[in-house]
């Protein structure tokens, strides 16, 4: 509560003081995601259309991982179950949001593009993205918490961009792995 009263009453100064060393780390984790990106400039120059999904792919597993970090940040103090039960069910959900998301995908990309293994790659890619978001958003605010940190300063900036770099590497790999 008290972490809480102070990362909003608090001076401008104290609360970038707070949060910048978590956006420092982001802003380091984005320069690997570029690098990750780099590294798949052959496939990105062999077939664009790949590229047109990166944005929605990262997008998609940001919002279920900000999901999943809310719902951790108001719920984790609140509960009395253990972390492999709630990591369980939140696997089962990321999964079920990430199937969802990647089935209702799948026909306009094929029908837009013309081409089934790349509305498959994107498709498989939005669900193992989702699904890995789901645990990230869930298990970087209580391994914060468990170090004493305050989950809400640092989950959003630090899950954020984990889960832009595996978003990246899950679809490069699944668009690979499809031959597309």
């Amino acid at each position: 509560e008290s972490q809480a009263r102070h990362a909003i009453e608090d001076p401008p100064m104290r609360r970038v003081r707070h949060r910048l060393p978590w956006l420092l780390a982001g802003l380091a984790g984005a320069a690997v995601a570029t690098m990750a990106m780099a590294g798949f400039e052959s496939t990105l120059s062999a077939h664009i259309a790949v590229a047109f999904f990166v944005p929605g792919i990262v997008y998609l597993a940001d919002a279920i991982g900000t999901q999943s970090e809310a719902v951790a940040v108001r719920g984790l103090s609140l509960t009395r179950s253990g972390i492999a039960h709630l990591l369980g069910g939140e696997l089962r959900t990321g999964m079920a949001i990430g199937a969802s998301l990647g089935l209702v995908s799948f026909l306009p990309v094929w029908v837009a593009f013309g081409d089934v293994r790349l509305a498959g790659a994107v498709a498989t890619a939005i669900f193992a993205a989702g699904t890995m978001a789901a645990a990230l958003g869930l298990l970087l605010p209580w391994w914060l918490a468990r170090l004493g940190r305050d989950p809400a300063l640092g989950s959003g900036p630090i899950a954020t961009v984990i889960q832009d770099i595996l978003s990246l590497l899950v679809y490069f790999a699944v668009v690979r792995a499809f031959g597309v």
